[in-house]
């Protein structure tokens, strides 16, 4: 492998956070995966990443929301992209990371997964190593099953662990989005084998699922108005995570009190995803949640979106 030689640019680059408008689990498999269909949509709350040169690196500074809980050694998910795409290219990743937060972790908004997306796109730019997007999504895959989804961001149908995404089609629709991050987060690892746990009571859980794929896929996601889609967006894990977590379902009730015209949990969890009418909608119900107690913090945003983009 070659050092990199790139001494004197940088760049920086925005990453948006993600919602699921729908979640929908099958079994656990052999391989010990689930099978897993997921419809992702971007939303406009970012994190910010700039990549220098550092001969001594790769290193790793973070800054901002929940800062604190995140690691800075190998487990870094942006240390961890950045060694992927030099394994890739040939290329030793001599980098410093500024990773500048705004997006809650562990809380089922793709925080982690987003950086990664970052990384992947920004080092290649800075190495001149022309990776083309479909490989760097095959590189994030690897990663994590979210990574891919975030180097175009907008809408996309997940259909399967590690299977290309499918980008959907979209329309001049806005999603108007108050999210409620609840004060403790969820490991994806338990929300799942809680959700084995419920599961295996039921006998015919691979033809639902089935099902239920089938139908997420006929939905017209990008191109209908929101309020008619009301009725599709499930996620099957919310009831796992509420088990784990009570404060999802105080908040997901409190957001239906306040007047959201749907509510739902993102992800694994633990953010609690409120939709509005509009933006002056929006704005009134974040307003009104912040009085919540069970919320550590209540923020507006709206999709879709496009995914890492160059500052």
């Amino acid at each position: 492998m070659q050092p990199m030689t790139m001494t004197t640019r940088s760049i920086s680059l925005q990453v948006p956070a993600k919602l699921n408008l729908q979640v929908r689990v099958g079994p656990l498999r052999e391989d010990r995966y689930h099978d897993i269909t997921l419809v992702y949509q971007a939303i406009s709350l970012y994190d910010t990443l700039h990549i220098s040169h550092n001969p001594k690196g790769p290193t790793i500074t973070i800054t901002g929301t929940e800062s604190e809980r995140i690691p800075t050694d190998g487990r870094n998910l942006v240390l961890r992209a950045a060694q992927a795409l030099g394994d890739h290219v040939g290329f030793e990743p001599h980098m410093h990371f500024d990773l500048s937060k705004a997006i809650p972790t562990q809380a089922g908004l793709g925080g982690g997964s987003a950086d990664a997306a970052a990384t992947l796109v920004g080092c290649n730019i800075l190495w001149g190593s022309n990776v083309c997007d479909d490989d760097l999504m095959t590189l994030g895959a690897n990663l994590g099953e979210d990574v891919p989804f975030f180097i175009k961001g907008m809408i996309a149908l997940g259909v399967g662990h590690k299977k290309p995404l499918v980008s959907l089609q979209t329309s001049m629709y806005t999603w108007n989005w108050v999210l409620g991050v609840p004060a403790a987060g969820l490991s994806t690892k338990s929300v799942f084998e809680r959700f084995d746990h419920i599961l295996a009571r039921s006998p015919s859980a691979e033809k639902i699922y089935l099902e239920n794929q089938q139908k997420c896929i006929e939905v017209p996601w990008g191109t209908r108005y929101p309020g008619n889609l009301l009725s599709v967006l499930v996620n099957d894990l919310e009831g796992p995570s509420t088990e784990l977590l009570p404060d999802i379902e105080i908040g997901l009730r409190a957001g239906k009190a306040a007047g959201a015209i749907a509510s739902l949990m993102s992800g694994s969890g633990s953010t609690c995803a409120f939709l509005a009418r509009d933006e002056t909608h929006a704005r009134s119900l974040m307003i009104e949640l912040q009085k919540e107690t069970v919320f550590k913090e209540v923020l507006m945003a709206s999709g879709p979106v496009e995914g890492v983009r160059v500052l």
